[in-house]
């Protein structure tokens, strides 16, 4: 008599439910920063991004968040760009410092970060979720959280300007523009478990 299986991959869901005890989410990487610096010689901010890390990868690591973190669930993501001011300076008198994104590949989404050490509110920023284009920098390390649901390349472009506290632009200062690439890709250790377990149930025993 032939019996199906059922056995292993009862364990093979207990190895998922294992995957996903993690709280806190993951950088993704090393830091690829985004150096952000002035020229008061000819007034213009300049952004350059690391080309010695490669470029980020989301992932979803099969991890469920609590907290603000949870608007992560569910999604590949990654935190690696740090946005980062590079020598010393302070914007001119009665402005603040700007980064708006311009474009992005649809599906995109961005949330507020911070360091890793504080991981930041988790709030929608750059038109996700119905939120401005732009927020405002206070100059200090930002590692912003990225997420997709469909895996793929995607792209998004910034300006990095001075602005009033509304984010009107100063004039006579010279905006910074930086292009931010990702590939976001399923999770292979939950997809190569749910294989796993997709196999064993295939499978047949004599008794």
């Amino acid at each position: 008599m032939k019996s199906v299986c059922l056995i292993v991959p009862v364990v093979a869901v207990a190895a998922l439910t294992t995957l996903a005890a993690a709280q806190t989410p993951q950088m993704g990487g090393p830091m690829k920063h985004v150096m952000v610096s002035f020229d008061s010689m000819s007034n213009s901010l300049m952004a350059m991004v690391d080309p010695m890390v490669p470029t980020p990868v989301m992932q979803n690591y099969g991890d469920t968040y609590t907290g603000n973190a949870s608007v992560l669930n569910g999604t590949m993501y990654n935190a690696q760009y740090g946005w980062m001011v590079e020598g010393f300076w302070a914007p001119p008198s009665g402005s603040f410092l700007w980064i708006e994104q311009l474009s992005a590949t649809p599906g995109l989404l961005a949330y507020s970060g911070g360091t890793m050490m504080n991981q930041g509110t988790f709030a929608p920023i750059f038109g996700t979720a119905g939120s401005s284009s732009r927020i405002q920098w206070n100059g200090g390390m930002l590692h912003n959280w990225y997420a997709a649901t469909t895996p793929g390349d995607y792209i998004a472009t910034y300006r990095v300007y001075f602005g009033d506290a509304s984010g009107v632009a100063t004039p006579g200062y010279m905006e910074g523009g930086a292009m931010l690439n990702w590939t976001a890709v399923p999770a292979p250790g939950a997809a190569a478990v749910l294989g796993l377990g997709g196999l064993l149930v295939m499978r047949r025993r004599r008794a």
